[in-house]
C-alpha cells in the first residue's frame, strides 16, 4: 500500500513536466496604415511629366506603369528617337501597351 502512495504522489508531481504547454500565438501585424507601409510591394513611379526616352534611365523608363525592366532595356539600347511612335515601328512596343504608355513617355527636341 505504502508503494501504491508513492507511485500515486510520484506521479502527480511529474504530471507537469509531461504536459503539453501552449504556445503564445504569433502577434498579429497592426491594422490601419502601418500594415500597409510594413508590406514590400513593387515601386511604381507616379509620372508627374512624361519621361524623354533618349535620356531617362532604365529604372525611370521601368516604373512606368505598363513597361518592364527588360523592355526599357530595349527602348535604351534602341536610342536615339525622332518620334515615341517608333518604339512600335521598331517592335519594341505592341500597339496596344503603346496606347496604354504613351501619355508616360515623350522625346524632347533640343
Amino acid at each position: 500500500m505504502k508503494t501504491n502512495a508513492i507511485l500515486a504522489i510520484a506521479l502527480f508531481a511529474s504530471a507537469p513536466a509531461f504536459a503539453q504547454t501552449a504556445t503564445a500565438p504569433a502577434a498579429k501585424p497592426p491594422a490601419g496604415p502601418a500594415a500597409a507601409v510594413a508590406a514590400p510591394v513593387k515601386q511604381v513611379v507616379a509620372v508627374a511629366q512624361p519621361l524623354d526616352i533618349n535620356v531617362a534611365t532604365v529604372e525611370q523608363l521601368a516604373g512606368v506603369k505598363g513597361l518592364t525592366h527588360t523592355l526599357a532595356e530595349a527602348i535604351v539600347k534602341g536610342r536615339p528617337y525622332k518620334a515615341t511612335d517608333e518604339l512600335v515601328k521598331s517592335r519594341i512596343l505592341t500597339e496596344a501597351l503603346f496606347t496604354q504608355v504613351k501619355d508616360g513617355l515623350t522625346v524632347k527636341h533640343n
